[in-house]
């Protein structure tokens, strides 16, 4: 039996449990219990050069998937562990962003959560159309020349590459009225503050989070008013680029997993123990 099979029977089998009416139990007979022992494969030792989130490295941050060596680590274990997985990985030729180093190493870990705020809810264009008014009002540029496009940038030449994001401190000092008047909520006004408030203070740095292990990163950002666990698993898959994060709120995720294991995808199915359970078979690497 597949180590793919393998994780396709275990996830139907937690669908299947919980479809059962309750009280009623599925008996299997001691023959196909002993079938079943004598064929089942041993689960895959986790791998010499995994980017296993849960081991931090000597400098005291944790492993990435941009570090060397780690996503071709991670590309072999799922080839081995997967085989259907195996045949998609070998028909894809552009090469995974989270093994890229970032495209601006300007951009902190506190830039990355403000705009995950601003960008929440909205459809793209508007969201970077609101994120470059922000910028152009508080803001500032990284080339001084251009400065005479803040007042007229009717070609739109100006993109939020050409601004330094406010420091967390400039954030939490700004006026809500300001900061409604370039596009944002009040909500979200506040959801930004909240943010740049844990950063002014020190509770988190880009230091800080780069030390922390996944559920601990996870606690310490769904803290935050306006930070739910979807943004915090973009975050660590993204900007961290952990290994090991499964998004299980994330509907396309939900949606390509149930076609990939062939099981039943409806409004509350899967539920996060059975992607959990699916997933099983990609551990560390999901």
């Amino acid at each position: 039996m597949t180590a793919r099979k393998s994780a396709r029977l275990a996830a139907k089998a937690v669908l299947n449990k919980q479809l059962q009416p309750a009280g009623k139990v599925v008996k299997r007979s001691s023959k196909k219990r002993q079938q079943a022992a004598s064929t089942a494969k041993p689960p895959l030792p986790a791998p010499i050069a995994a980017a296993d989130s849960k081991q931090a490295v000597a400098d005291g941050r944790y492993k990435t998937l941009a570090d060397t060596g780690e996503m071709e680590a991670a590309l072999l274990y799922l080839k081995a562990a997967d085989p259907a997985l195996a045949a998609i990985i070998e028909q894809t030729t552009e090469q995974c962003s989270m093994s890229l180093p970032r495209d601006d190493d300007s951009d902190s870990s506190f830039v990355s959560l403000c705009k995950s705020v601003i960008f929440q809810q909205l459809a793209g264009s508007a969201a970077r159309a609101i994120l470059l008014k922000f910028l152009k009002r508080f803001g500032t540029l990284k080339d001084q020349s251009l400065g005479y496009l803040l007042e007229d940038d009717s070609a739109k030449q100006l993109t939020p590459a050409h601004f330094v994001f406010p420091s967390p401190q400039a954030v939490v000092s700004m006026d809500h009225a300001e900061l409604k008047a370039v596009g944002l909520s009040q909500r979200k006004a506040e959801y930004l503050q909240a943010v740049a408030e844990r950063f002014n203070n020190g509770t988190l740095s880009d230091e800080l989070l780069v030390s922390m292990s996944d559920s601990q990163v996870s606690e310490a950002l769904v803290s935050i008013r306006g930070i739910g666990q979807w943004t915090a698993d973009m975050f660590m898959m993204f900007y961290l680029k952990r290994p090991n994060i499964l998004p299980t709120l994330d509907l396309a995720v939900r949606k390509a997993m149930c076609h990939h294991f062939k099981v039943p995808f409806g409004k509350r199915t899967p539920t996060h123990n059975q992607m959990v359970e699916m997933a099983n078979a990609w551990e560390p690497y999901r």
